[in-house]
């Protein structure tokens, strides 16, 4: 291929093709102004392509489409359609129901994961280049889904190839893209070159005054080789400030100005039907007086061209020349004849939309029912749109405030949180009705509690709302949303608390199964609580119908069993709603759900399980755009590693907990990432920034009382035995209301490790009772460290010998690496010589990544590739890759052989 001008860009694509020819796949943007020459450098490179064995899929964006989301993606997979079989079964439907089927919508990260896994079973077949012109004019839909593959296409022998106009690239997509190849003006010896291909004829002089007023630009130079106005005149600074863009659509609006009218008023139709077929134009402009004749003229100019049933323009800069320089009242006349006569009832609703210049409740509330049919198919994005457009034309102010309600949580949907607090702003002042009251309340709620971007309404506001609402389901909402604040954010007073309990405890509010369910969540959260609800108690109220804010709600009750220190509970709660959101296919809630359970299993020392619920989580967030459930993640990781001793993979998570947490961190995420740096500072010796640290982490009491259990080591060690104090009085008052074997143990130890030498055997050995009682193996074996450390300061050798033994054996199986070296350094003090583990066996959770361990676990339990590939978000051939790696690290060579292998693996 060759490209006058663009020799480095197209060695560049030459050299990502020959990669993914080989199976090094990429994707590449390529972006520049318009006309700079970016269709002329891909299709080169895509004919070379083509040529030598690469199978071809392409989609285009175009001006003024994209009313029901995915139309680019049909596009792009329609020749790939018959491999659907193939995908998993949760993947195929979310495919299918984004191409209009019936069914549950799901969120953008299983449709993406759909796509990938097409193109996965296309390029199995042979390498495969994807074409995507005009990413800016995509619909939003599947813009987001190509930019969701371009990060995803080094695994497969493909190339990603899309082009954007320099100023509308998307700075939260542009990055995913691997490779970004910028068009600059052409410099003056390649400008001539072009020239003298295009227009042998013109004189040298010519040639070098049209150079200079093209100023580069391919589209320039070869349009105006032919225009005397452009060859002879002179070039004009004032000219040379003019967007490039502008004095291209200014240059085919001349030749445009040349056609006849009849002519030019076909030519619009065209500009506003350019998703429509020649078929659906062609009746628009006879409805409108044209013929079909009156097309002619602008075929034999170039301008537009007939093929594949639709009208092209010669440049999409013709279009948008035709269309924004037409007068309103006549592109109303247009979109009113489109309207009448396109088949897709989408399409026509927003011809309609577009005729319209005033206020139209009709059409309002047509884009109503189309906003609301979009977003079940899975396209929130234009589902928003949609809103937002019915919203401008809707008269009456009632009305016009429900529905901006409506958009605002359509924008909150589809990620778009600075769209949807614009909207909630604007809806604020004039939400009336109670329902439009609640619904922007919740969706400010929702955002708040995903999001640091809004500041959710404060305990009081809450309460004063719940007081001014007649419906007693909304009024408990409300109100649990307060004790939700009062937990997540730890700062609601005394009396606001008060209050709130107050308000929940009004004779005949909670009488429903379900008021009665978030009565007990609420007031569990506030300290309030007579009893928790059981899971099955709350399965039972919310599976019948999932609402929208139930996530929150299991959430929080989950927070509420791991307040009463029933670690269990909450791990159970946890589990309950991976497996609730992800049967009715909410991706983002089981992502939640996913952070919360890993953060439990953390808690309670299942150090693998939480790190493979937590590393998905992490993974899933980023995809998602939940920056505090990934910061949430992030930080339990960096516990994990620092408990494996994998110090600069901590410190890494730890960096990306705090880039994710933004300038108000929430309170639980700030406690764990405390947490993490107090045990990466014990690892490296600063017992005094370990103390720190663990302070800080008590700030949040749920996480801060299990964090404390270490306090007392490093607060021993660094000389500040009563930094142990506050945590001791908040462990003993807790422990006095919940009976917690395991806090018990925590309390004795702590007491052990602060008594003088003669007095702290009894409580060592109370803690050992206590903790052989619990489930808590590492917190037992770091007491019978600390108990074993003692022993053998007093001389008591072989009993240390047996509780140092013990310790060792779990930290091992475990892999807490900084806790296992202490222990071993401790028996040799002791004289013991610390026995040859046998080479034969080892622990597949050391040699397995986390994800590959949750694969190899799943593959154990008889699932096969395409269900593992629906349980953790993954293509089915990512899913075989992994297996494939797990059986060579683990010696192995089929799926049969998993089970025995896994049977050493370790929490």
């Amino acid at each position: 291929m060759y490209v006058i001008g663009r020799e480095s860009q197209v060695d560049q694509l030459s050299a990502l093709l020959e990669a993914a020819r080989e199976g090094r796949g990429s994707s590449a943007l390529v972006y520049g102004e318009a006309g700079i020459g970016k269709s002329s450098l891909v299709s080169a490179a895509v004919d070379a392509a083509s040529s030598s064995g690469f199978q071809v899929l392409s989609c285009h964006g175009i001006r003024g489409t994209g009313a029901v989301g995915y139309e680019g993606l049909h596009e792009l997979l329609l020749p790939l359609l018959h491999r659907v079989e193939a995908l998993s079964p949760r993947q195929r439907t979310a495919l299918e129901v984004a191409f209009g089927a019936e069914g549950e919508p799901a969120d953008r990260l299983v449709t993406g994961l759909a796509a990938f896994g097409l193109l996965e079973e296309a390029a199995a077949h042979g390498p495969l280049v994807v074409l995507v012109e005009d990413l800016h004019w995509l619909d939003v839909s599947t813009a987001d889904i190509v930019t969701f593959l371009a990060a995803r296409m080094s695994v497969m022998p493909a190339l990603l190839l899309a082009t954007t106009r320099d100023d509308r690239i998307y700075p939260d997509r542009s990055p995913r893209f691997k490779h970004h190849i910028p068009l600059d003006p052409l410099g003056q010896d390649d400008a001539l070159r072009l020239v003298a291909l295009h227009a042998p004829a013109l004189t040298v002089p010519q040639r070098q005054r049209l150079v200079e007023r093209a100023m580069g630009n391919p589209l320039a130079l070869t349009e105006w080789s032919t225009s005397t106005a452009h060859v002879d005149g002179a070039a004009s600074a004032e000219r040379g400030r003019v967007p490039m863009g502008k004095r291209l659509e200014d240059s085919f609006l001349a030749e445009v100005a040349l056609l006849p009218p009849a002519t030019r008023q076909a030519l619009l139709v065209v500009a506003a039907g350019q998703d429509s077929s020649s078929h659906e134009v062609l009746t628009a402009a006879r409805g409108l007086g044209l013929e079909q004749s009156d097309f002619a003229p602008a075929e034999t100019f170039g301008l537009i061209t007939l093929g594949n049933d639709s009208f092209r323009f010669r440049h999409p800069l013709v279009g948008s020349a035709v269309y924004d320089n037409a007068d309103s009242h006549v592109r109303s006349q247009v979109h009113t004849s489109l309207a009448a006569v396109v088949v897709d009832p989408a399409r026509a609703v927003q011809h309609r939309a577009a005729a319209v210049t005033g206020w139209d409740e009709n059409v309002a509330a047509e884009l109503e029912r189309l906003a609301v049919a979009t977003g079940r198919r899975g396209a929130r994005t234009e589902a928003a749109a949609a809103w937002r457009r019915a919203v401008a034309l809707t008269p009456a102010p009632r009305e016009r405030a429900r529905r901006t309600v409506m958009a605002a949580e359509a924008a909150r949907q589809a990620g778009a949180t600075a769209d949807a607090v614009a909207l909630l702003a604007r809806a604020r002042p004039s939400a009336a009705d109670e329902a439009s009251v609640v619904q922007l309340a919740r969706t400010e709620w929702m955002l708040a509690s995903t999001s640091t971007t809004l500041p959710d309404r404060g305990g009081d506001e809450l309460i004063a709302l719940s007081r001014a609402l007649s419906d007693p389901d909304d009024q408990v909402e409300v109100l649990t949303w307060a004790a939700v604040r009062s937990y997540t954010r730890q700062d609601l007073s005394t009396e606001v608390k008060a209050a709130v309990a107050e308000e929940l405890r009004r004779p005949g509010l909670a009488v429903t199964g379900r008021q009665r369910l978030l009565r007990s969540i609420a007031l569990a959260l506030i300290g309030s609580a007579d009893r928790l609800p059981s899971v099955e108690e709350a399965l039972s109220v919310l599976r019948p119908q999932v609402r929208e804010t139930d996530a929150t709600l299991m959430n929080c009750l989950a927070f509420a069993f791991e307040d009463a220190h029933d670690l269990e509970g909450a791990e159970r709660v946890w589990s309950a709603e991976v497996d609730l959101f992800h049967r009715s296919a909410r991706t983002s809630d089981e992502t939640v759900a996913l952070a919360g359970r890993g953060t439990v299993r953390m808690n309670a020392h299942a150090i693998a399980a939480g790190l493979a619920d937590c590393e998905q989580g992490l993974r899933l967030s980023a995809d998602l755009g939940l920056s505090v459930v990934g910061a949430l993640c992030a930080a339990s990781i960096a516990l994990a590693r620092a408990w494996r001793g994998e110090d600069s993979l901590a410190t890494a998570a730890l960096g990306t907990s705090t880039e994710l947490s933004g300038l108000a961190p929430f309170a639980r995420v700030a406690a764990i990432a405390s947490w993490a740096s107090a045990e990466l500072a014990a690892n490296e010796g600063r017992h005094e920034d370990a103390v720190v640290h663990l302070l800080r982490s008590m700030e949040h009491p749920p996480i801060g009382l299990w964090a404390g259990g270490g306090l007392a080591d490093v607060a021993v060690r660094a000389g500040r035995p009563e930094a142990v104090e506050g945590w001791l009085g908040m462990a003993t008052a807790a422990l006095a209301s919940s009976g917690s074997d395991r806090l018990a143990m925590l309390v004795e130890r702590t007491r052990a490790l602060l008594s003088p030498d003669g007095g702290a055997r009894d409580h060592f050995e109370r803690a050992i009772e206590h903790g052989e009682r619990s489930s808590a193996v590492l917190d037992l074996a770091r007491t019978r460290l600390f108990f074993g450390e003692w022993l053998r300061r007093e001389r008591h050798i072989m009993e240390a010998r047996g509780h140092l033994s013990a310790a060792l054996h779990v930290f091992e199986s475990h892999h807490t690496a900084p806790l296992a070296r202490r222990t071993a350094r401790e028996l040799a003090a002791a004289g013991s010589v610390r026995p040859t583990r046998s080479p034969q066996v080892f622990d597949a959770g050391a040699v397995l990544t986390a994800q590959e361990l949750h694969v190899a676990r799943l593959a154990a339990e008889g699932y096969s590739n395409k269900q593992i590939a629906d349980q953790l978000y993954l293509s089915h051939r990512t899913v075989g890759a992994h297996l494939y790696s797990a059986y060579a690290k683990l010696q192995i060579n089929r799926r049969a052989q998993l089970t025995s292998a896994l049977a050493a693996t370790h929490d």
